[in-house]
């Protein structure tokens, strides 16, 4: 298998921790391309957008959730999403409210690299909003995440890292300190450790 990523989409650090904590990443091509480099990702996604997975048999998968259940299906012994029951979709719902947050904060990233006249603070102002919204959702929340974590806590982290790295919301850790002290742990992983943004 290959997958094409870029060093700081959080989707794609998504898909790269998926596979440490299942054993797999040795077994994937993993293929970095920069900014410029992502045009020729449309010959795989028409989104032209990372990650994208090419599988042996030649077959294309992209979106980092279908990705990491493909991902998942490939070990018998360790689950990220549960195979079923409700405990199932209270992962996959936590990994869409994850995957939503970084859309929040990715939307305000693009629109603080613009120029003052072009940007839009209504936008950012709207995008904000989500983010806090989700970030207080998830703080009450934060005795029922898992330890270790499966799929939803996985997004939710890695869309926590971006939002540092991209200075969007910097003082989340002083107004949600559940979430923040939770964030502190799992930071300590080894995958988290080895695919911080740069």
């Amino acid at each position: 298998m290959k997958c094409y990523i870029t060093n700081n989409s959080p989707y794609a650090r998504k898909v790269r921790i998926v596979a440490m904590e299942l054993g797999l990443y040795d077994e994937v091509e993993w293929v970095t391309l920069t900014r410029e480099e992502r045009g020729d990702l449309k010959n795989y996604n028409p989104l032209g957008k990372v990650p994208v997975a090419i599988l042996n048999s030649g077959d294309i998968i992209c979106d980092s959730p279908v990705i990491c259940a493909y991902l998942n299906s490939l070990n018998s012994s360790k689950n990220l999403i549960p195979q079923s029951g409700s405990e199932k979709w209270k992962v996959v719902t936590l990994e869409a409210l994850g995957d939503g947050l970084g859309e929040a904060v990715i939307a305000v990233s693009q629109e603080n690299q613009k120029p003052n006249e072009f940007r839009s603070q209504d936008v950012i102002d709207r995008q904000t909003g989500k983010i806090n919204s989700v970030l207080s959702f998830l703080d009450k929340a934060g005795s029922e995440l898992n330890e270790p974590p499966l799929m939803g806590e996985i997004a939710v982290a890695c869309t926590l890292g971006y939002m540092e790295f991209r200075g969007i919301v910097p003082d989340w850790r002083e107004n949600y300190a559940n979430m923040a002290s939770w964030y502190i742990e799992i930071l300590k992983r080894q995958s988290f450790t080895e695919t911080s943004p740069s």
